[in-house]
């Protein structure tokens, strides 16, 4: 029987299993995160998760390793949002505003953006992944901007590539500083402030 096939009573399999205590090691790794008690260590992290170190060890390789997977999964529930389908026939501009408005909403709500983004958006680790996460997000605001351009939603004379890196990186320490403000602007003040800044940019009228 493959790894990744469920046995006839339809119970889980290895594989299954695997990704269940790995999803459980990095929940508990979060938890530790959010609440601020600990440094994260393997053990303080297999305690909580209920597991033996050395199997913390075996999925993650190090302390290393399992950050790089929490920040990985952040990400992914990041993108899950802002690349989830939005209907094509809509105005340009208003679909995109409904994209940066959920942007916002999952940033605002997930406990883990401002643990990333903020206390620990200097480590080398952050910034290794978030770097190879920028330049994806990039390329999607590349293709992004000249699908507006293709549907003359977007004037002509606007360059895709300066474009999509200066609204990324515009949003990026937007979202940044606003999750440290004490009290947070309201997420429809922020999506409109930051529209702001991408109408701007792509000389929307």
């Amino acid at each position: 029987m493959s790894e990744r096939t469920r046995n006839p009573q339809g119970k889980p399999g290895r594989s299954d299993k695997k990704v269940i205590r790995a999803a459980r090691i990095i929940a508990a790794a979060e938890r530790i995160l959010i609440t601020g008690k600990g440094e994260l260590e393997m053990g303080q992290v297999a305690e909580k998760a209920g597991v033996s170190v050395g199997l913390a060890y075996h999925y993650f390789g190090s302390k290393s390793g399992m950050l790089g997977a929490i920040i990985d999964a952040f990400y992914d529930r990041y993108n899950h949002v802002v690349n989830q389908y939005l209907d094509p026939d809509i105005q340009w501009a208003v679909r995109e505003k409904q994209r940066l408005h959920a942007a916002v909403n999952f940033l605002y709500n997930d406990p883990m953006a401002p643990i990333i983004l903020g206390r620990m958006a200097g480590s080398n680790q952050v910034a290794a992944i978030e770097a190879a996460r920028q330049e994806e997000m990039i390329e999607m605001a590349i293709r992004n901007i000249k699908s507006g351009i293709r549907r003359q939603h977007i004037g002509a004379h606007i360059d895709p590539q300066i474009a999509g890196a200066a609204i990324v990186g515009a949003m990026r320490q937007s979202l940044m500083h606003a999750m440290k403000m004490e009290p947070r602007p309201s997420a429809k003040v922020l999506t409109h402030q930051i529209w702001g800044l991408i109408a701007g940019a792509l000389d929307l009228r």
